[in-house]
């Protein structure tokens, strides 16, 4: 397996400070929500715009490939609503493809994982459950409004996958024989998840489907990097990286 490992060292200290000047911004001027929402170039930090450009240049490569999305960790849904928007955009006429969303909907705490020194590592900047909950409901709120704004809703564009990954992603396969992938994005920090994920899922990614790994190389979330090195420690695969975004860490061209 060839490997080309990004470097990541996150400055939480740095993105608090910026993100209270934007607090105090949209209060010293009273920016009305919508039009924080209209023109979002406005106040999106490049890190964010970044990371939704490679997702759409990521997009590019499948979106004329037969197969689902299906992505390991939902968190707050930034990126599973990105997919949606842009299956909804660029494939309007396609109502077979969804996009899948795997997630535990619960804290690091609660989790039972190999990946023991990542609490320690991360715990100031890890949510508590009763925030995760609540994420997962804003997040089922937002799908229905998004739901509302599609131009033939008939069929659901996004599937919620509760539960823990090494359970749920087994049962779905079970009852979801014809599952094929044209992207999975794996973003679940953990060794575990990620391990049964890419065992489970990687034989279903279609010829020229693309695998995105994001906290590969990044020393926080050390179980996802080891999950994938030792799934393709025989395997001729290459990792690359973009050379203008950190996110993801890593991704993989199914050949």
């Amino acid at each position: 397996m060839e490997e080309n490992i990004p470097e990541c060292s996150p400055n939480f200290a740095a993105d608090d400070a910026i993100e209270q000047m934007l607090e105090e911004h949209f209060v010293n001027f009273a920016v009305p929500k919508q039009e924080i929402c209209r023109n979002f170039q406005i106040y999106t930090r490049r890190a964010f715009l970044k990371r939704f450009l490679a997702h759409y240049e990521f997009f590019q490569k499948v979106v004329n490939l037969p197969g689902d999305i299906v992505e390991l960790g939902v968190h707050r849904g930034g990126s599973l609503m990105s997919w949606a928007n842009f299956l909804e955009i660029r494939n309007m006429g396609d109502r077979q493809r969804q996009v899948i969303g795997f997630d535990y909907f619960r804290s690091y705490q609660e989790s039972d994982s190999e990946d023991s020194q990542l609490n320690s590592v991360n715990a100031e900047n890890n949510h508590t459950g009763a925030e995760i909950s609540e994420f997962e409901a804003q997040l089922r709120d937002a799908i229905d409004i998004f739901d509302s704004d599609r131009f033939i809703p008939y069929k659901p564009r996004i599937v919620l996958v509760k539960g823990d990954i090494q359970e749920t992603v087994p049962k779905y396969l079970q009852e979801n024989p014809s599952l094929r992938i044209s992207l999975l994005h794996i973003d679940v920090d953990l060794y575990a998840p990620a391990s049964i994920g890419l065992r489970h899922l990687w034989q279903r990614v279609v010829p020229g489907g693309v695998v995105l790994i994001d906290g590969y190389g990044n020393s926080p979330w050390e179980g996802e990097s080891r999950a994938v090195d030792e799934f393709f420690a025989d395997q001729k695969v290459r990792i690359n990286r973009l050379d203008w975004c950190s996110s993801p860490g890593g991704y993989i061209l199914k050949e």
